[in-house]
C-alpha cells in the first residue's frame, strides 16, 4: 500500500512538472507599442511606434531611422496584407507611394516548432511586482533561411525581444516596450486622403 502511495505521489509530481513547462504561444490579436530595431552590420537604428491587428492582417509603423552618416529619416508605413498593399507616407510634402506588398503576414507568436531555451525574470524577483516573467525560444525561419531567438512574457505572450540572423540580413535586434492591448484609434490603418 505504501509503495502504491509513493508511486501515485511521484506520478502526480511528474504531471505538475510537465504542466509547468512553457509552451509556444500567440500574442494578443490587437496591440500597440514602441520598438527599437538595430542592425549593427548596416549601422542603423530604428525607433518607432507601431500598431498591430492580426484580425484584419494589418500593421502601422511610424518612426525615425538613424544611420551611421548621422542622417535621420522619418518612416511612416501602413501594411495592408489582405489587400497586398503598402503605403509609404510622407507628411512633409503630403505625398504617398503605394506599392505591392509581397511578404506574407506574420502573426506575433512563438512558432509551434520553436525550441524552449529558458525562463527568467526581467528585473528583480526579490519582491512582487518588481519583475516580469519571460520565456526565450529559438528556431529556424524556414521561409527566409534564418535563425531567431524570441522572448515573450509568460503571461499574455507579449513580445519582449527578437534577435534574427540570416546570410541576407546578418544580425538584427528588436526590442519591444510600452505595449498596450487593443488599438486606441482604428483609423490608424487608413491611409490619409492625399494617398488616393
Amino acid at each position: 500500500m505504501q509503495k502504491l502511495t509513493v508511486l501515485a505521489v511521484c506520478c502526480s509530481l511528474l504531471f505538475v512538472i510537465h504542466g509547468q513547462k512553457p509552451r509556444p504561444c500567440v500574442a494578443p490579436p490587437l496591440f500597440e507599442g514602441r520598438l527599437i530595431t538595430m542592425d549593427p552590420s548596416k549601422h542603423f537604428e530604428f525607433v518607432a511606434r507601431f500598431s498591430y491587428d492580426a484580425f484584419l492582417k494589418r500593421e502601422r509603423i511610424i518612426g525615425k531611422v538613424f544611420t551611421a552618416e548621422n542622417k535621420t529619416e522619418i518612416l511612416d508605413t501602413i501594411l495592408l496584407y489582405r489587400k497586398r498593399s503598402m503605403y509609404s507616407i510622407f507628411y512633409h510634402n503630403k505625398t504617398c507611394i503605394k506599392s505591392p506588398l509581397t511578404i506574407p503576414f506574420r502573426r506575433a507568436e512563438i512558432p509551434h516548432d520553436a525550441n524552449f531555451i529558458a525562463q527568467f525574470v526581467i528585473g528583480s524577483s526579490s519582491f512582487p511586482g518588481e519583475g516580469l516573467l519571460a520565456n526565450s525560444w529559438t528556431g529556424e525561419d524556414k521561409t527566409q533561411g534564418g535563425r531567431y531567438i524570441m522572448t515573450a512574457t509568460e503571461f499574455g505572450c507579449i513580445p519582449v525581444s527578437l534577435l534574427y540572423n540570416s546570410n541576407a540580413t546578418g544580425w538584427i535586434v528588436t526590442s519591444y516596450f510600452d505595449i498596450i492591448n487593443g488599438i486606441k484609434d482604428p483609423e490608424v490603418f487608413i491611409p490619409p486622403e492625399f494617398c488616393n
